[in-house]
């Protein structure tokens, strides 16, 4: 057991470890995690309304402990869901999987400290779900002590059972179905389909506005199918015996449900230890590492004979991105469900034609600065720039050996990150003339300006992730987890912008849209100019060859 020991605080150092990172980047964690907070409570203050309103519609008729067999029901469901995918990703698609094989390990004991990583992002969704409602029955219902007790030991619990059983299928599904040649699709599944789950999540919640509408029509139709709900959570024995243990009558029915509910969950851990020792190791050498396309300085120099080297870096640097399932998730995906989640969140709570009329009955000046510090915050969450470097990994040295020199391989970047960036320019550009029907003027003045802060963007990115790259990693993922880069250019165009924009906002002798755009269009021209002068005295300086 000390090896499993030892192997698990190894993985998660190396996932974990603070090892050559500033204290500034702690920092400006510690500040977005601040500014999540205001979300944060109006979370909880969602879960608190709602919860009341089910807690006294089902008070009256004794069904009130449904509420504790709905959020099990849910939260397991959740958790199954999302283990399905941190599975996937940690056990079989990690790149450092094939360097503990050799080790003298048994499977069960890779198996668990592999386990670590996942676990500790499932107890975040399980208090995501869980924590909120759980406190909030306890105080409506005026719940005694030892149910926070028991509660908070159910918690630990909570994500062992959907883990277990994930995890079981999926090294079953591995061990005897060939899925070697479609490894890097199936990572596109798998990114694709937790985007999708996130975004009809949101929706179903945004159908009807009204909560307490909401709350008294599900309590309703409880009373109505006369304790259809309780043979659910009966037919489910975890969420079953998790109810009883928290709302028993009395104590000693409430002790044998929860040693019944910890019998439970050892069982699934066994079944899941047994599964692992028999099937894991044989899965993951079933798994081939995905071929890849290499581009070397031969194939770029053939290349140049028809178009421009520093085209052809740009085509590369494209074909990467596309090719390689973790990189078109963050870099391409994430770029389309920003703009996507905007759209859930505004037109299912009001009509396109109400957002419109918004924007069009403030004043062109208004309408313009509003747009603009909205598509930054948007461009500016991209990580295409951001992993720029970072993204050639441990190859990234032989950039010395092609035919192009420092200022076109990270000028060649920066268009890279522009060019994904017009995606999610062109689908606003669709929303905002099909579905949100904008003012012409607003639209042809906001366009240009985007495609500039764009480049803008992408340089600071780029030169953000030239001074703090990541290069020794083992796994795709590595490159996206656990950085600031992103965060810290965020907050610098933000910052920057946004005391501008509120500036102009607030200046009366600033009228008209016109006058605001030429402004708009000198601030983000000034900033494109020092990026650019910045990112060649680093080259001139020679700190490329550093990294």
């Amino acid at each position: 057991m000390s090896k499993t020991w030892k192997l698990i605080r190894i993985m998660l150092k190396m996932q974990y470890s603070r090892a050559g990172k500033k204290n500034s980047e702690t920092a400006l964690l510690i500040v977005a995690l601040l500014f999540l907070l205001p979300l944060a409570f109006v979370y909880i203050s969602i879960v608190q309304n709602a919860l009341t309103v089910f807690y006294e519609a089902l008070e009256p008729l004794g069904q009130e402990s449904l509420i504790i067999g709905i959020l099990l029901i849910a939260s397991h469901v959740i958790l199954l869901f999302v283990s399905f995918i941190s599975i996937l990703n940690a056990f079989y698609f990690a790149e450092d999987i094939d360097s503990f094989i050799p080790f003298p390990l048994q499977p069960y004991q890779l198996l668990l400290a592999k386990s670590a990583g996942p676990l500790i992002y499932l107890y975040g969704a399980a208090g995501l779900f869980f924590l909120p409602v759980f406190f909030t029955y306890g105080t409506v219902s005026a719940a005694p002590f030892l149910y926070y007790i028991v509660g908070i030991l159910l918690f630990l619990l909570l994500p062992l059972i959907p883990f277990a059983i994930a995890g079981t299928l999926l090294m079953f599904i591995m061990r005897f179905v060939n899925i070697a040649k479609n490894k890097e699709r199936s990572k596109v599944i798998a990114g694709v389909a937790s985007f999708i789950f996130i975004i009809l999540i949101n929706i179903l919640v945004r159908l009807n506005a009204d909560v307490d509408a909401i709350m008294q029509d599900a309590a309703m139709f409880i009373q109505e199918q006369d304790g259809l709900l309780q043979w659910i959570t009966a037919f489910y024995p975890p969420a079953y015996f998790g109810t009883m243990a928290l709302t028993a009558e009395t104590v000693w029915n409430g002790v044998l449900s929860f040693f019944a509910s910890i019998a439970l969950h050892v069982a699934a851990v066994i079944l899941f230890i047994w599964a692992g020792q028999l099937l894991y190791i044989k899965g993951v050498r079933g798994m081939n590492t995905a071929n890849k396309s290499t581009f070397t300085g031969a194939k770029l120099a053939k290349n140049s004979s028809v178009t421009p080297v520093w085209l052809s870096y740009i085509r590369k640097e494209l074909r990467i991105i596309f090719r390689t399932p973790t990189f078109l998730t963050q870099c391409v995906f994430m770029s389309l469900f920003a703009p996507i989640f905007l759209i859930v969140i505004l037109f299912m709570d009001s009509s396109s034609g109400n957002i419109g009329g918004l924007l069009n009955e403030l004043s062109g000046k208004h309408g313009l600065l509003l747009l603009f510090i909205g598509s930054l915050l948007i461009i500016g969450s991209n990580a295409t720039s951001i992993t720029g470097i970072s993204r050639e990994g441990k190859s990234w040295h032989a950039n010395l050996f092609l035919p192009l020199n420092p200022k076109q391989i990270l000028f060649s970047k920066v268009a890279t990150a522009w060019i994904i960036n017009l995606v999610t320019i062109l689908l606003a550009v669709v929303l905002f003339i099909f579905v949100i029907k904008i003012d012409w003027t607003l639209f042809l003045v906001w366009l240009p300006l985007v495609l500039l802060s764009s480049w803008f963007s992408s340089a600071l990115g780029t030169f953000l992730d030239f001074t703090q790259p990541k290069l020794n990693w083992t796994d795709e993922q590595e490159v996206f987890k656990s950085r600031m880069v992103g965060l810290i250019g965020l907050v610098i165009q933000l910052g920057i912008f946004g005391i501008l924009v509120l500036l102009l906002w607030n200046l009366d002798f600033v009228e008209g849209i016109l006058m605001t755009a030429f402004i708009l269009f000198v601030l983000v021209a000034t900033g494109i100019i020092v990026m650019h002068s910045i990112i060649n005295k680093k080259i001139k300086q020679g700190q490329h060859q550093t990294i």
